[in-house]
């Protein structure tokens, strides 16, 4: 990235940071547990969000299986904490795990564009399902738990670092050469090709560094949880979140599943109280509405008036010329 790239984003990175540093030091201010857990979600529904974000914002790959990703981090990471292995080495451990189910997904399905690719995705999920609730090692479908007591600080600190790296990852992306090698593959993948681009690998890097992120997610929240059952780990509502965040907030921005997941985290909670039982019905309700009226997402749907705005040429008085 060039300096001036850098300068560019710096502003965004110290708030990302600021933000992320006073999330983090809720406990140290007293905050309530409801509190702190409802920044412990909005940060989980963020880093699944820039997760699938890198992905499918950037390439236009809709992918459903980020959710599976999250899962196998999830189990991986406790797992290897049940056999005996240390929290960081059980964390890598879980995003391994991840990366290594998205590269078995991704070089058979990369290949496929549109629809078939998303089909491919969601095949992925429901195999990782269906095998998770047949290995011992996993607990079946009786599920895992996790044998050590943990602070509940250490998932809640390490889950608001990784909506930080996630975003801020994102936002220096969009500015360098690798981000505008991916949006030319989205926009015309052909196209993109025939300048030398080498989109089937690059489109597997992406997917692998994705998951990554997603096994990251799912690992700290399995540390949160300490139980861990295959349906709901591995449900679809898990891939459902981590698509609509991005959409709604808006895709291929840094700032875009940060909005969305706020948005999704206040209205569930709203929903806990009135209707718990019309999570997925709203959730479908705003991508319909995002969809129809705002396809490039909540955040540039708002920003694009203040940049009219601001590209407005002055009048002549206030450009301290005569008139």
């Amino acid at each position: 990235m060039s300096g001036r790239a850098l300068r560019t984003v710096l502003p965004g990175l110290l708030l990302i940071a600021a933000l992320a540093l006073l999330a983090a030091s809720l406990p140290a201010f007293g905050a309530s547990r409801y509190a702190q857990t409802l920044v412990y979600y909005l940060a989980y529904d963020i880093v699944l969000g820039q997760s699938w974000n890198l992905m499918s914002g950037m390439t236009g790959y809709v992918s459903f299986a980020h959710g599976a990703l999250a899962g196998l981090g999830a189990y991986a990471t406790v797992i290897a904490m049940n056999a005996g292995w240390p929290v960081p080495a059980a964390l890598a451990g879980g995003c391994l795990a991840s990366v290594a189910g998205s590269f078995v997904v991704g070089a058979s399905s990369l290949r496929l564009r549109g629809v078939a690719f998303t089909f491919a995705t969601l095949f992925f999920q429901q195999l990782a399902l269906l095998i998770l609730r047949k290995l011992p090692l996993s607990g079946g479908p009786g599920g895992l738990a996790l044998q050590d007591i943990l602070p509940l600080a250490l998932p809640q600190i390490l889950m608001v670092a990784l909506a930080a790296l996630a975003t801020a990852g994102v936002l220096i992306l969009r500015r360098s050469r690798l981000g505008i090698r991916l949006l030319a593959i989205r926009e015309d993948e052909d196209a993109a090709a025939a300048l030398g681009i080498g989109v089937t690998r690059l489109k597997l890097g992406v997917f692998c560094a994705s998951a990554a992120i997603a096994g990251a997610a799912g690992a700290a929240h399995g540390l949160f949880t300490a139980s861990l059952y295959p349906d709901d780990v591995f449900s679809v509502d898990v891939s459902l979140t981590a698509l609509a965040v991005p959409m709604i907030g808006g895709m291929a921005t840094a700032g875009g599943p940060v909005a969305g997941a706020a948005l999704l985290v206040g209205i569930g909670e709203l929903l806990q109280i009135f209707a718990p039982s019309l999570h997925l019905v709203v959730i479908g309700a705003l991508l319909l509405a995002v969809v129809l009226f705002m396809p490039r997402g909540l955040l540039p749907f708002l920003a694009a008036p203040l940049r009219r705005l601001s590209a407005a040429p002055q009048p002549a008085a206030e450009r301290g010329t005569a008139p």
